[in-house]
């Protein structure tokens, strides 16, 4: 069931609550319409989260990123509601990307934009903080480019380590499920 916020969220704007997209342990994203049917992803703090400046936070954060062209554009917030609107990116989680066993031409270029976009992060004084684990945080587009997501414990006040946190997470951790395929496509 949907919290009263988030269907106040989605009337105030006349939209169309859809279908969960994911759930984390501070906010849960869903897919929603307006009315002329363009989809947009809704991210919601869960009335449980104890962070109560994530919004703030991640739009602010967002923001930053989106005009050096990174992450899904930041469409609006309400901190009252605790909700923020995003373009809804079309794609695939990067381990689901390397479970298709992409040729080595293609995971180069993926794994090239994904290093472009940390290094632009770095750049300007973003960093992401969760940019490594199994890369469900960042997203492969039908043209393969990548769309890096969940800026909710990004910082633009700690150091950046976006750089060598994506080279460590695509090579050197080999304990990873990610380093080891990699290294089994790329030979």
């Amino acid at each position: 069931m949907h919290s009263e916020r988030v269907q106040a969220f989605c009337a105030a704007r006349h939209l169309m609550l859809g279908k969960p997209l994911a759930k984390g342990y501070s906010s849960q994203v869903y897919l929603v319409h307006d009315k002329a049917g363009k989809a947009f992803a809704l991210k919601a703090e869960r009335d449980k989260s104890t962070r109560r400046f994530m919004v703030e936070q991640e739009a602010a954060c967002l923001s930053l990123a989106n005009r050096a062209g990174i992450g899904p554009k930041l469409i609006g917030f309400d901190k009252e509601e605790r909700c923020l609107l995003l373009e809804f990116v079309e794609g695939q989680t990067f381990d689901k990307f390397l479970e298709g066993k992409p040729d080595k031409a293609l995971l180069q270029k993926v794994i090239a934009s994904l290093q472009e976009q940390a290094q632009k992060l770095d750049k300007i004084g973003v960093d992401h903080g969760q940019l490594a684990g199994r890369g469900r945080n960042i997203l492969v587009r039908p043209d393969h480019t990548v769309c890096i997501l969940d800026f909710e414990k990004a910082s633009y006040v700690r150091k950046c380590h976006n750089g060598s946190t994506v080279e460590a997470f695509l090579f050197r951790n080999t304990e990873s499920m990610v380093a080891r395929k990699i290294e089994e496509l790329l030979g």
